[in-house]
């Protein structure tokens, strides 16, 4: 189809797809899927079974009915390193030629396994040197040719390869004063996954700091599991307030649910804390959640009660039209957990 892209979100527990259309004054989400994965074929972000994983993607787009096998994918798992740093201002030829010799000893990975990339912030002057700023991101080479294997064994075709992060914030983020209203400070928007969260302050699209946890939703469905002597597939319908013969109480459940809540929630806050402290003048102004973890009940009003910015609910239907053939409830429950895949076939700033 003319106009349109797709954009591919390979989560720890599904995958997902949404094809978007352009050409009208907003881009229109014209089909959207989903399929489940086989435990452990993802683990914490990263692909351990390329072949199971490739399989769900056939069924994905089968059941999709995708009109093309060009996608944008997505990553963002504890193998991505992203870093705000300072260099010695080169022309942006230069740069990209030997940022590999200039990068070393900012990343945890030798630079020979990694895949670099990344944005220019700004130039400055220091101690009468010019300097540019930029946003480097480093992701493991052997886990960005798990993607591309997974992919191509599905018969995909990948015409690129994003960070999750980045669009989390096209999908939700105030990117344009025009189109949200004015907020003090920069914006964190917060995408619980199962086994994943990303956190991404922006200021107007412009990304100033990521961070991915290793925690999110499964974690609070292990806690249940392990204090009732449960398993964990009874612990997950517990939590999302479904009944279980001789289970224990709602009541109960839920209060054991947002104990283990509250540390991850301290984690976020913690994560948010460190990037103010390291960069003086900023504040978060307000912070947006999705993904399928968000939508635990009495989540969102846990970060509004333990956070110091204001938190709402993240919307990228708000930002698309939507033309699938979906009642209004149960597109309601799909769009946190079709906000990355979104998010990826938007186009914009990509870091």
């Amino acid at each position: 189809m003319a106009g349109a892209k797709i954009g591919l979100d390979i989560g720890s527990t599904a995958v997902r797809a949404a094809e978007l259309r352009f050409g009208g004054d907003v881009p229109t989400l014209v089909r959207a899927a989903q399929v489940p994965l086989p435990a452990g074929a993802v683990e914490a972000g990263e692909i351990r079974d390329p072949k199971a994983v490739s399989t769900a993607l056939k069924e994905l787009w089968a059941r999709g009915g995708f009109r093309s096998k060009q996608v944008m994918m997505g990553a963002g798992n504890q193998r991505v390193v992203v870093r705000e740093i300072a260099l010695p201002f080169v022309p942006e030829k230069e740069l990209r030629e030997t940022l590999g010799f200039q990068v070393q000893e900012f990343i945890p990975i030798p630079v020979d396994e990694a895949v670099l990339d990344y944005d220019t912030l700004g130039e400055f002057e220091h101690d009468g040197r010019q300097m540019v700023r930029i946003l480097l991101v480093a992701a493991h080479r052997e886990m960005v040719n798990q993607v591309v294997q997974a992919t191509e064994d599905a018969k995909l075709q990948m015409v690129g390869l994003d960070l999750n992060p980045f669009a989390l914030v096209r999908a939700v983020g105030a990117i344009d004063a025009a189109l949200e209203d004015e907020t003090e400070g920069e914006e964190a928007v917060v995408d619980i996954g199962a086994h994943v969260t990303n956190i991404c302050a922006h200021d107007r699209g412009v990304t100033r700091f990521v961070r991915i946890l290793p925690s999110g939703g499964r974690d609070i469905t292990v806690a249940i599991a392990r204090s009732l002597g449960i398993s964990e597939e009874d612990a997950e319908l517990l939590k999302r307030g479904e009944h279980v013969e001789g289970g224990p109480s709602v009541e109960e459940v839920h209060a054991l649910a947002m104990t283990r809540a509250q540390t991850f929630v301290d984690e976020t806050r913690s994560s948010l804390q460190f990037y103010t402290a390291q960069t003086p003048g900023t504040r978060i102004g307000r912070i947006l959640l999705s993904g399928g973890g968000s939508k635990l009940d009495g989540l969102l009003e846990l970060f509004q009660d333990r956070l110091p910015a204001p938190v709402e609910r993240g919307h990228a239907l708000r930002r698309v039209k939507s033309e699938l053939t979906m009642s209004d409830e149960a597109l309601a429950e799909a769009e946190p957990v079709l906000t990355v895949a979104i998010g990826l076939a938007l186009p914009g700033r990509r870091s």
